[in-house]
C-alpha cells in the first residue's frame, strides 16, 4: 500500500552532481551472465605483464579482495596497468575442485579508470580448447574514475577454460590514453558437489518461494511459520537518519546505544560514500548498520543519473520532482542497484534497506506491457535476486525492503527477505494514520513478522502523545519503534521510549 516515503531532495546536491558527474550520453552496460550464489573464490596466483607496466611495488595481493570505494587511492590496496599494458593472472583451482565439477564461473573485478567512451580496457579468458582468448567484457560497465564493481559471467560451457590448466585472465588494452587501476580481478567458480547455488536451493520459485515456504496467503504468517528465528537477535532499538549527519561524520549515531541504524551509503547523498572504518566504528559499538538506497527509482542528483538511459524513466514521482520513477524489471538496470549493493558489502554494512518498493503499485500498470499483479512479481523478482547476489558475497548480509508488505502474498518474497521496514504505520506527520491501507499494512507487517521476520516501524510525529503512542501500539504488535521527522536530518531520541 502506498504511503508518504522518506526520501531526500536536496537542491544543492543535485546541482552538484550536475557538476560533476558524467555526461547524459554515457550509457550502462549490461551485467555479463548470472550471478552465482555461494561461490568458491579464486585469487591470482601469478601476475605477468606481456606489454606496458604495472605501478612500482604492486602485485597479485592488490587484487584479490575489495577494498576501495569512491575515488579513494591507497597504493598497495590496489594495482596501476599503465596504457597500451596487456598482462594475465593464473588462478588455480583449490584441490577439492574438478574442472568437471565446476557448473558455472564468473570475473569479479572493481575498476577504476576512464570510461569506455574514451578509453576501452577489455577483459579475456583462455579457452584451452580453442587455443585463443574469448572476449567476456570491457569496461562498459564503469563510472569515470571512481571504483566501480562487477561481475562477468565467463561464457558456457565453461569447461574449455578449466580442462587445460589454472584458469588464464588478461587484460588489456590497445589505446595509449590512459592508466587504469584494479583493485579486485578475482574469479568466481559454483561447484556442484557444495550444491551451493543449484536451482533446489538457491532462492529460485523451485523451493524458495513455494506455497510451504515462501509467503503465499496458504501460509505467510500462519503458526507453521511463526517460529522461524529472526535472524538478528537483540535489535530492540532502531535511528533512521538520512541527511544533515553532524560534522558530515557518524559519531553521534556511534556514540548513542541503539541497536541497529539506518543511514545512506554516502554521507551527502551523492559519492562520498561512508568508509569502511566509519562502519566499523558503529558495529564496534555493538550496532547493526543498514544502508538506505533507492531499488525503483533514481534521483537526480545520484551519481548514476546520467548513467540510466532515458527510455527506463516513467516519470517524477509525485511529491519529488528530481526523481524518476525507473522501469526496474530492465535488465539496464540491475547494475546499478548491483553497484550499490557492491559499494554496501565494500564498506561493511550489515545489510541494505530497500526504499521504493512502491513503485509497482503507483506506476501505470501497464508499465511493463502486463499488469499490476506481474509488476508486483517483478519487484518481488528483484529483491530475491538483491538477496542472492549479496548473500552469494557475505552470507550474513541482511535485505530489508521498504513498505509494501502486501508481497507476502507473492511466491519467493518471504524467503528474499530478513526484515521490513514500514513507515507511517500509526501517525503521518502528528495525523493518525486512520486510511483503509493503514489497517490493511499494520495487517500484512504483522504477517511478516509472524513468519519469523523483523519489523521495524517509523512514524512521524513530535508530539508527545502521539509518539507515546506509536510506541506502545509498535511494541504491543511486535515491531521495534522508531519515531522522528519525515526529514530524517537528524537522530532522534525520545525521553522514555528510546535507549538514553
Amino acid at each position: 500500500m502506498r504511503v508518504v516515503c522518506a526520501r531526500l531532495s536536496w537542491a544543492l546536491l543535485a546541482v552538484l552532481a550536475a557538476c560533476g558527474s558524467a555526461s547524459p550520453e554515457d550509457e550502462v552496460g549490461a551485467l555479463h551472465g548470472e550471478v552465482l550464489a555461494n561461490a568458491r573464490t579464486l585469487t591470482c596466483a601469478t601476475l605477468q605483464v606481456a606489454r606496458g607496466s604495472i605501478g612500482s611495488g604492486q602485485g597479485v595481493q592488490g587484487l584479490a579482495t575489495q577494498t576501495l570505494t569512491g575515488t579513494q587511492d591507497r597504493w598497495a590496496e590496489y594495482v596501476e596497468f599503465s596504457p597500451n599494458t596487456s598482462a594475465t593472472c593464473s588462478y588455480p583451482l583449490p584441490v577439492d575442485v574438478t574442472a568437471a565439477t565446476v557448473q558455472a564461473a564468473e570475473i569479479g573485478v572493481n575498476y577504476r579508470g576512464p570510461r569506455k567512451a574514451e578509453m576501452r580496457w577489455v577483459f579475456e579468458a583462455w579457452d584451452y580448447t580453442a587455443g585463443a582468448w574469448v572476449v567476456v567484457g570491457d569496461n562498459t560497465f564503469a563510472l569515470s574514475w571512481k571504483w566501480t564493481a562487477t561481475s562477468l559471467a565467463l561464457p558456457a560451457p565453461v569447461g574449455r577454460f578449466l580442462d587445460g590448466g589454472p584458469v588464464k585472465l588478461r587484460y588489456r588494452t590497445d589505446s595509449s590514453a590512459d592508466a587504469s587501476l584494479l583493485d579486485l580481478w578475482v574469479v568466481r567458480v559454483q561447484v556442484a558437489s557444495t550444491d551451493a547455488g543449484a536451482p533446489q536451493d538457491a532462492g529460485t520459485p523451485v523451493d524458495a518461494g513455494s506455497p510451504v515456504d515462501a509467503g503465499t496467503p496458504t501460509d505467510a504468517g500462519t503458526s507453521g511459520d511463526a517460529g522461524t528465528p529472526v535472524p538478528w537477535e537483540g535489535v530492540s532499538s532502531f535511528t533512521y537518519q538520512l541527511t544533515n549527519y553532524a560534522n558530515n561524520r557518524l559519531d553521534q549515531i556511534a556514540g548513542s546505544k541503539f541497536d541497529l541504524a539506518i543511514v545512506e551509503l554516502s554521507r551527502d547523498g551523492h559519492s562520498d560514500y561512508f568508509r569502511a572504518d566509519e562502519i566499523a566504528a558503529l558495529k564496534a559499538g555493538g550496532k547493526q548498520v543498514l544502508a538506505y538506497f533507492e531499488i525503483g527509482a533514481i534521483e537526480e542528483y545520484r551519481p548514476e543519473w546520467p548513467l540510466v538511459p532515458a527510455d527506463l524513466k516513467l516519470g517524477p514521482v509525485d511529491g519529488w520532482p528530481d526523481e524518476q520513477y525507473v522501469k526496474y524489471w530492465d535488465e539496464r538496470w540491475w547494475p546499478i542497484v548491483q553497484g550499490r549493493i557492491d559499494q554496501a558489502l565494500a564498506a561493511g554494512f550489515t545489510g541494505c534497506y530497500l526504499d521504493m518498493v512502491v513503485t509497482y503499485e503507483e506506476i501505470p500498470a501497464n508499465s511493463a506491457g502486463t499488469n499490476r499483479a506481474d509488476l508486483a512479481r517483478k519487484m518481488v523478482a528483484l529483491i530475491a535476486r538483491i538477496n542472492q547476489y549479496a548473500k552469494a558475497r557475505e552470507p550474513g548480509f541482511k535485505v530489508m525492503p521498504q513498505n509494501s508488505p502486501e508481497l507476502i502474498d507473492y511466491t519467493g518474497y518471504l524467503a528474499a527477505i530478513d526484515g521490513l521496514g514500514m513507515e507511517d504505520m500509526y501517525w503521518s506527520d502528528d495525523v493518525a494514520c486512520s486510511q483503509s491501507w493503514c489497517a490493511e499494512n499494520r495487517t500484512n507487517a504483522a504477517r511478516v513478522r509472524a513468519a519469523g521476520k523483523l519489523v521495524l516501524s517509523t512514524d512521524y510525529a513530535v508530539q508527545a502523545a502521539h509518539v507515546a503512542d506509536a510506541y506502545t501500539r509498535s511494541r504491543a504488535a511486535g515491531f521495534v519503534p522508531y519515531v522522528s521527522v519525515r526529514a530524517l536530518d537528524r537522530m532522534t531520541v525520545n525521553a522514555g521510549w528510546d535507549p538514553q
